[in-house]
């Protein structure tokens, strides 16, 4: 669900301190229990989203994120967190919709 979040700062091809900032709020309220800290693991999935993008693979990233989160209510509170993040910036641009279609397509 992370994953999903940052790929939508990313899609528009500009990551936005006020984008971000709604995915890392949300990120502080999970139990993290990795080896990896937090920010390192933004830092790191940031980078990765922003070559998915480049690489015009994002139908495959959000296809395969999807696959892993077999929860109904998560995968509807993935639309819901996903729209909050795209709308941070009061900038919706196309690249930004035809992601949340692929996303809704596969709730």
């Amino acid at each position: 669900l992370l994953d999903l979040a940052l790929l939508l700062v990313c899609v528009d091809g500009i990551i936005s301190d006020s984008e971000l900032a709604v995915v890392k709020k949300w990120a502080d309220t999970l139990s993290w229990n990795s080896a990896v800290q937090l920010d390192d693991y933004i830092c790191d999935m940031t980078g990765k989203c922003v070559l998915a993008v480049k690489n015009d693979e994002i139908e495959a990233f959000i296809q395969h994120r999807m696959k892993h989160i077999v929860d109904q209510p998560m995968r509807e509170f993935a639309v819901k967190l996903a729209h909050k993040v795209i709308s941070a910036d009061g900038k919706i641009d196309s690249n930004e919709l035809a992601a949340m279609s692929m996303l809704e397509d596969q709730v």
